[in-house]
């Protein structure tokens, strides 16, 4: 749109109501300062930019725009992360269940300090949680557990004795939040390990298995309450469960 490229005046409590294939806005990165970054539900092609599902277009303080929706199915987007079940080896690569329709690869070279003679090795079972580098209706979806400097951020195989359950996509969304005080909440009367992956996996870890039950089951909360609402009964429901 050129220099005068303005990108769409969204806040949280004013989304805006979107449908697959609707026009979002133009964008050339050549003609223009202004950074955007899409999320799941946008496509950038040909300088413009649509929208690949229904739900509410919203925006972060950072300008990263995405399409909030409440679907059951994950469909798998690049630069999404997510958490992953180890389902077998494939020559120099590991098949990975997240969820979507399609099962997911990662080489045994995308961990931190992997090397032909270092390599990672997983076990069926295994849980990983890493970022999508390829997600598209053409090839299989590919994950990385390293980011662009080979470093790890967290990412890789999750240490046993976790507790891993799902959410819907939406609540995964909400937990994930920089400015979210839930997660918060929590941890006045837990100490805990989370990983939240955008494709609904949750996994936790606590000292105690009691402690475990407990943190899921408050997270459940937003499946049925608003986020001001499981705020207020949060610490309830952890004392009912330690």
């Amino acid at each position: 749109m050129g220099s005068d490229f303005r990108a769409p005046d969204l806040s949280e409590g004013d989304p805006t109501v979107v449908l697959p294939g609707d026009l979002i806005l133009e964008y050339d990165p050549e003609k223009t300062q202004d950074r955007i970054f899409l999320g799941p539900g946008l496509r950038w092609q040909d300088k413009t930019i649509t929208a690949t599902k229904c739900g509410l277009l919203r925006k972060t303080p950072k300008k990263i725009y995405f399409i909030d929706s409440q679907q059951k199915r994950y469909v798998p987007e690049k630069r999404d992360f997510v958490v992953g079940i180890i389902l077998k080896k494939r020559g120099d690569f590991y098949m990975i269940d997240i969820g979507a329709s399609m099962a997911a690869t990662i080489s045994y070279l995308s961990f931190e300090n992997a090397s032909k003679k270092t390599r990672t090795e997983l076990d069926v079972g295994d849980l990983i949680y890493g970022k999508l580098i390829v997600a598209n209706k053409h090839m299989d979806p590919e994950l990385v557990c390293i980011d662009s400097y080979d470093r790890a951020m967290g990412m890789g195989r999750l240490p046993d004795g976790g507790i891993l359950f799902t959410v819907p996509l939406h609540v995964a969304r909400l937990l994930i939040k920089p400015d979210n005080p839930f997660l918060h909440n929590i941890s006045k009367k837990i100490t805990y390990t989370i990983v939240v992956g955008l494709n609904g996996r949750v996994w936790v870890k606590t000292a105690r298995e009691g402690e475990m039950v407990a943190v899921m089951n408050a997270i459940l909360l937003l499946e049925v309450m608003s986020m001001e609402e499981a705020n207020k009964k949060v610490l309830k429901v952890l004392e009912s469960f330690i």
